[in-house]
């Protein structure tokens, strides 16, 4: 029997699946397309706040040099003191309204004109996220005394070298596996049932899957459905956000980047998955965390923030003594 079996060959999934190799299981990776998965949620631009990316960064012997980002001075001001106030307003209510609400509410109309004027795209995110989520997002990201990094190398090279560690520990990955359901034995050990494939029985299985994924699995409990529902898919064109190429090319970045607010680097996709408005996030997160036993839930949209790729290493890094404990 394997101890451990990762669905979704993709960042997350070589992640957690290089954590458990670390910590002697045995691992088998199932993905249902012919590859691994690139995309990759901010593989740029990072801080010094970011511990869990930068260890994996260093582990992977990947070059990223100190950037030098100036800020919008008056946009950062605005913001700040949308902080500020909000700081006096309850969770229970910060979390039911949207942050575009709060800035109309606390900032003269003025300010929220220049606000709206000025950060690209900002109707497509801050009015689909609550304030609450916003006011996390701002105070842990934008600081004009944080020190920010930009990666040197090619945006694939993390997968590449994630994936040489695993195929040096001789992993077993699985592609073109279409898993269509999970059973949850009597004795609480699990079964995959694929198409044209026998996956083995495993003692926990960690699922690196979107939303819409998983609640293709029948398992998955009416109340469970609803929790995992806390978040939705926009459609947003990320590209014209920001992208690798830009970057690369383009010298002054933080005009684009850091001046316009534009923390929300996003996935390479022209969709993503925010938290719903009215859902509190960090109680859901907690929940999300426990609804089964040996079945552990590894998505980035349900991480602190989608925005970045240290925060879907931090949500596996939350549950990893969780899983360990289970697998021994």
């Amino acid at each position: 029997m394997n101890n451990i079996i990762i669905l979704g060959c993709n960042f997350s999934g070589l992640y957690s699946a290089m954590k458990c190799i670390d910590n002697g299981l045995d691992v088998i990776i199932v993905e249902r397309n012919n590859s691994c998965c690139e995309e990759i949620i901010n593989y740029k631009i990072f801080n010094k706040q970011h511990i869990h990316y930068i260890q994996l960064l260093n582990r992977l012997s990947i070059k990223y040099t100190s950037y030098n980002l100036c800020f919008n001075e008056k946009l950062l001001f605005i913001i700040n003191s949308v902080l500020y106030k909000a700081k006096h307003i309850p969770s229970k209510f910060l979390y039911m309204q949207t942050f575009d609400k709060l800035c109309y509410t606390l900032l003269s109309q003025s300010d929220y004109n220049y606000l709206k004027k000025n950060i690209n795209k900002y109707d497509n995110i801050y009015c689909n996220i609550s304030a609450l989520y916003g006011i996390s997002m701002f105070s842990n990201e934008i600081d004009s005394n944080n020190e920010y990094f930009i990666v040197d190398e090619d945006y694939n090279i993390i997968i590449n070298r994630m994936l040489e560690y695993l195929y040096s520990k001789n992993i077993i990955i699985m592609f073109n596996t279409d898993v269509r359901d999970i059973i949850i034995e009597p004795d609480n050990n699990i079964t995959l049932i694929a198409k044209y494939k026998t996956i083995p029985t495993t003692k926990a299985l960690i699922l690196n899957l979107s939303k819409d994924n998983l609640l293709r699995f029948k398992f998955i409990s009416k109340d469970n459905r609803r929790i995992l529902n806390s978040v939705s898919k926009y459609n947003i064109d990320c590209n014209n956000i920001y992208n690798d190429n830009n970057i690369i090319n383009e010298h002054n970045i933080q005009n684009h980047l850091i001046n316009n607010l534009n923390i929300v680097y996003p996935i390479k996709k022209t969709s993503l998955y925010l938290w719903n408005i009215g859902i509190n996030h960090i109680i859901v997160r907690e929940k999300i965390k426990n609804l089964y036993g040996n079945i552990f839930i590894c998505n980035e949209a349900y991480s602190k923030n989608v925005f970045f790729a240290n925060y879907t290493l931090e949500l596996y890094e939350e549950i990893h003594n969780k899983i360990i404990s289970r697998c021994k």
